[in-house]
Formats: C-alpha cells, sequence, structure tokens
C-alpha cells in the first residue's frame, strides 16, 4: 500500500496517522528509536504490519504478477502500491462516509503536529505532498500517470514504471477484483492487529 491506503487502515485511530504515514523513514529494529512518542513508535509498527500483510497476499502476488507477466519486471509491486491508492480513492464512498477532502485535512492534521518527531527526509517530503496536492491526484487515471513518473524519477536504477498505467487500464477488472478482495482481507485483519497489539 502507498500513502492512501496506509492512512485509511489508521482513520479510526488518527493518534497513529503520523507515525503509520512515516514508516517508510524507520529502518530496523524498533528499538533503535525508543526515543520516541509511543504513540509514534505505535504508528511505525502498524506501518509495518500493513507491509507485511501486504506482501504476503497473494491477491496483490498475483496484481504483481500481472504486470511482471506485461514487463513491469522491477518496479512490479510499486507499480501495484500506487494503482491501489488510485483504487481506493476513485472507490472512496465504498469504503468511507467521510467526505474525501475531509479525510485528507486529517492526514495533514495529524502529520503536522507530530512532525518535530518525524525524519528530516519524511518531513521534507510531507511539504511537498502538500504543496503539490498529490493525495488529491489518486482518483484520475492522468494523475496516476504523474505520480508514477514522479516516483519513477526517484528509483536509481531504469524502469517502466511510467508504463504502468496502460497495463492497469487493459487488465482493470482482474486487477480490481484483486484489490477489492485484498481490502477487505487487510481492513479486517489489520483492525484485529490495532485492537490486539496497540490499544
Amino acid at each position: 500500500m502507498n500513502f492512501v491506503g496506509h492512512a485509511y487502515i489508521a482513520k479510526n485511530h488518527p493518534h497513529l496517522i503520523a507515525g503509520n504515514f512515516a514508516g517508510d523513514s524507520y529502518k530496523g529494529n524498533l528499538e533503535n528509536f525508543s526515543h520516541l512518542p509511543d504513540h509514534i513508535l505505535k504508528g511505525i509498527e502498524l506501518h509495518r504490519y500493513i507491509d507485511n500483510f501486504t506482501d504476503s497476499s497473494h491477491h496483490i502476488k498475483s496484481v504483481g504478477k500481472i504486470f511482471q507477466n506485461q514487463g513491469i519486471s522491477k518496479v512490479a509491486y510499486i507499480a501495484s502500491d500506487i494503482i491501489l491508492d488510485h483504487f481506493i480513492t476513485k472507490n472512496w464512498a465504498n469504503f468511507s462516509d467521510e467526505k474525501y477532502a475531509d479525510f485528507v485535512q486529517t492526514i495533514y492534521h495529524h502529520t503536522d503536529k507530530n512532525l518535530m518527531h518525524l525524519e528530516e527526509d519524511f518531513c521534507f517530503m510531507f511539504e511537498r505532498l502538500k504543496e503539490q496536492k498529490w493525495l488529491f491526484q489518486y482518483h484520475t487515471e492522468e494523475g496516476i500517470d504523474i505520480i508514477l513518473w514522479q516516483f519513477s524519477r526517484r528509483l536509481n536504477f531504469e524502469n517502466d514504471l511510467t508504463k504502468s498505467m496502460l497495463v492497469y487500464q487493459a487488465n482493470k477488472t482482474e486487477i480490481d477484483f484483486h484489490f477489492a478482495n485484498f481490502m477487505t482481507a487487510i481492513v479486517e485483519n489489520s483492525q484485529t492487529f490495532i485492537a490486539n497489539k496497540l490499544i
């Protein structure tokens, strides 16, 4: 999952949003970050749970194989993560009664007030995310094309990430089937994890 998916999983537990949203910035054993507030550590722990669940999902593996079979080899699962956010946002009414714009403002609010606890590289990226309104680009195919291009440029090797939307468009029914089933599973399992481990 990418930005939208991670934040969506934590939306009913807003104290977890900042750590979850910034989770990629923290590598290695969580004990290395014991100086961080408890709610940030728990957010990072949720981020890692979501990533592990996603990586092991047969639905996501099936989507990855679709991209790989179409030549999106090295970055198949990056493509899957980004286009999953597109799936969530374009079908937002199926996932939440809250307006999407209000959801984004919740992300901004809870992340902004915790920036002093978060890594400098994340804070820089987060400011760009807000300034360029990245979270409002995910729901359109044109917006995803821009995001795929931006991510492609950040990678330090040649890749075909920008071609991913064409593969998605050609296989939309099958990919959306896998995404829908994956979302049902991850929402249920994540809420159980939060209830048992983080509350």
